[in-house]
């Protein structure tokens, strides 16, 4: 028999909502002895079966749920089920594409599992120790049933921390190159999966990065701050802008901007300024400067609830100077993803910003991360990446 624990009364209502995660405060008592990484059975005060799963008692995560059926072992098998049908959801809803995630943690089954893949390359991320203890396995199931030799580990989130476990990145199978060409949208991009943002680019944004080439109108003026390495810019100039102008603080990213831009024949559409968003926004409404598309896709600006209130001062900033760069009939594009920012004040944020500029702002689209970023409805914070889509007069 499985060890267990007994959750209190809110423990017990978390787990009837179907949040996937014990915390330690619900926690009232215990049988058996609880290993970390081992499988363990939750129960209610009433001896009641709530859920199985990993424990690990040096996270405040005392336990991950996996299955809520007391008849389904937690092994190899269930893993693999696990995988297949994150898999074949992936291929239903995007045939043929080569650069997606292709596991999302708790949103597939697999609490604390991340796998991207870009191209014949697949990147895994494991943030919970169970995961990290079952790596091996999780790298030859992935292997037989993807066809994909190449693993490599990016295991450098933060997150890991919490789960006692430390930060490393590096290969799980033979060594290869780690720059690896893929292609979204018909646009070429060459991501580094051992140095790039998150697992090497911004798979979340892929489905808005289609959904902006519809807001582009022929010939127009478009800005991109926060550019990163150019997706939403090239997307621009692809749609059929006269003219993009990206904004970008690294200079490393910038150089790879440039890179996509000559690689994709572009070039002459695309320029790129090394510089502070915020300063240079107001450097653009000070020489008077008008585009017909802004995009706004920032860092996070706060990765704690307390500096939440800050973090919309700069969403407010940023916004309010987009908006007097934008002529009548402009589109702005506005994003954040802090997942402490809900969508709801992030929007209010962005209405302020627009009466502050005396524009008015309709809304056309509501957008956020793409199919292949679910979200869990039992976990607000795992819808992270909030966006609008407004047209500007």
């Amino acid at each position: 028999m499985l060890a267990r624990v007994i959750v209190n009364k809110a423990g017990e209502a978390r787990q009837r909502r179907g949040h996937p995660w014990v915390y330690e405060g619900e926690i009232v008592d215990a049988q058996g002895a609880l290993e970390d990484g081992a499988v363990v059975d939750c129960y209610s005060r009433r001896g009641q079966f709530l859920g199985r799963g990993y424990y690990n008692g040096r996270s405040k995560i005392r336990l991950r749920v996996l299955t809520r059926d007391p008849h389904e072992a937690v092994d190899e098998a269930l893993l693999r089920r696990r995988l297949a049908w994150a898999l074949a959801r992936r291929q239903r809803l995007y045939p043929g594409a080569s650069a997606l995630r292709l596991v999302h943690a708790e949103a597939d089954g697999l609490p604390g599992l991340t796998v991207d893949r870009y191209a014949e390359v697949l990147v895994l991320q494991c943030t919970s120790l169970a995961m990290d203890l079952q790596q091996a396995q999780l790298v030859r199931l992935l292997q037989e049933l993807t066809g994909i030799p190449h693993v490599y580990a990016r295991n450098d989130h933060s997150a890991r921390r919490n789960d006692g476990l430390a930060l490393h990145s590096g290969f799980l199978s033979a060594p290869f190159p780690t720059t690896v060409r893929i292609a979204e949208h018909g646009l070429a991009f060459d991501v580094d999966v051992a140095t790039g943002h998150k697992t090497g680019f911004y798979l979340d944004q892929m489905d808005n990065h289609l959904a902006l080439r519809a807001l582009v109108p022929a010939g127009a003026a478009v800005l991109d701050a926060f550019c990163y390495t150019g997706a939403f810019a090239l997307h621009a100039a692809a749609a059929g802008a006269g003219e993009v102008l990206g904004l970008e603080v690294s200079e490393a990213a910038l150089a790879l901007a440039r890179h996509h831009a000559e690689l994709n024949r572009l070039a002459h559409v695309c320029r790129f300024e090394a510089a502070n968003a915020f300063d240079r926004l107001r450097q653009l409404v000070a020489e008077g400067r008008q585009f017909d598309v802004v995009i706004l896709d920032p860092p996070s600006f706060t990765q704690h609830r307390a500096a939440v209130d800050k973090a919309l001062s700069g969403y407010k900033e940023i916004n309010l100077r987009a908006l007097k760069l934008l002529r009548p009939g402009g589109v702005l594009l506005t994003f954040t993803c802090s997942y402490y920012i809900e969508r709801a004040r992030f929007v209010a944020t962005v209405a302020e910003a627009a009466a502050d500029a005396r524009r008015q702002l309709i809304v056309r689209q509501h957008l956020g991360q793409a199919l292949h970023h679910p979200e869990v409805l039992a976990i607000p914070e795992t819808g992270y990446l909030k966006g609008l889509v407004g047209e500007v007069w």
